[in-house]
């Protein structure tokens, strides 16, 4: 099922421990913030086995110093909810990549973390590790 918030998506894949998120362009803080709750509501069921994060980054716009400030409380709670690896889809955007791996950084939550070129590889690459 597909739940859509302004230019964030959130999707799961059927079967899966495993969370799509994407953004495309600008995203807000209140969108960031839906997508949180978002994300926990969805992850709920496999806290206690942990599960994986796949982000499309490719098509998001840099984000705001406010919104990067709410992504790095989001892996913060990404983490308290058991999500054991984060997969970032970034074909395009160099800035965006950059900042997906400083938000992960300044989190400090130990999430093992990954970037890829296609959603195909993230997903092979989740098989290995989670």
């Amino acid at each position: 099922m597909t739940f859509t918030n302004g230019a964030q998506t959130v999707d799961t894949y059927a079967g899966k421990r495993i969370i799509k998120s994407g953004a495309v362009g600008a995203t807000t803080p209140q969108e960031v913030k839906w997508l949180i709750d978002k994300l926990l509501e969805l992850s709920a069921p496999f806290k206690a086995t942990g599960w994986a994060y796949v982000v499309d980054i490719s098509r998001m716009a840099p984000a705001s110093p406010e919104v990067s400030d709410i992504l790095v409380s989001l892996h913060k709670k990404l983490a308290a909810a058991n999500c054991k690896v984060m997969a970032f889809v970034n074909y395009a955007s160099f800035i965006t990549g950059a900042q997906a791996k400083e938000h992960q950084r300044k989190s400090n939550t130990g999430i093992i973390e990954g970037t890829f070129k296609t959603e195909a590889d993230a997903l092979a690459w989740i098989e290995t590790v989670l």
